[in-house]
């Protein structure tokens, strides 16, 4: 789940309607979906474990493309994670970065979205402690999902101030 915190890490309450609406298509599990590499997926989530095992396993990605929901889709992914890339730790920061950057790109309303967190730090709280990804109930971690939208923020700010 994504949140906001101020410079000092105060969250920054809203009520579900308000979240939903706001930060929710921020989500890897929110329902904008994209297109890579000729492909369609339904989320962000989809794209990311499928490039996952895209060049190991091909049936796999297949069933993480065609996979009901992103929660499915992440589930398959982590039952097969021994298919993975050797080099995945190595990549996985520039896949999500490339995901990310298409759904930015061909949803205007997760763009507007993205700008519209102003200089606010973008965290995904993690219910399963993967602090590699997120922050814990603690804000400890190292939040690699939240520092890739606030580059992808401070880019599109930067394109366009100039």
């Amino acid at each position: 789940m994504i949140k906001l915190f101020d410079k000092n890490m105060n969250k920054i309450k809203m009520d579900i309607p308000s979240y939903q609406l706001n930060i929710f298509p921020l989500d890897n599990f929110s329902p904008y979906g994209l297109l890579m590499d000729g492909e369609y997926f339904q989320t962000s989530e989809h794209a990311f474990q499928y490039l996952k095992f895209i060049d190991t396993n091909k049936e796999i990605a297949e069933k993480i493309k065609q996979a009901y929901s992103p929660d499915e889709a992440r589930l398959i992914a982590h039952a097969n994670k021994k298919y993975k890339p050797d080099n995945w730790s190595e990549v996985k920061y520039k896949n999500m970065e490339k995901v990310l950057r298409l759904k930015v790109n061909q949803n205007e309303i997760v763009l507007n979205k993205l700008l519209n967190t102003k200089d606010y730090l973008i965290a995904e709280c993690c219910i399963d402690e993967d602090t590699d990804w997120g922050i814990d109930n603690n804000n400890n971690g190292d939040n690699n999902l939240g520092k890739i939208w606030m580059k992808i923020r401070k880019d599109y700010h930067e394109k366009i101030d100039n």
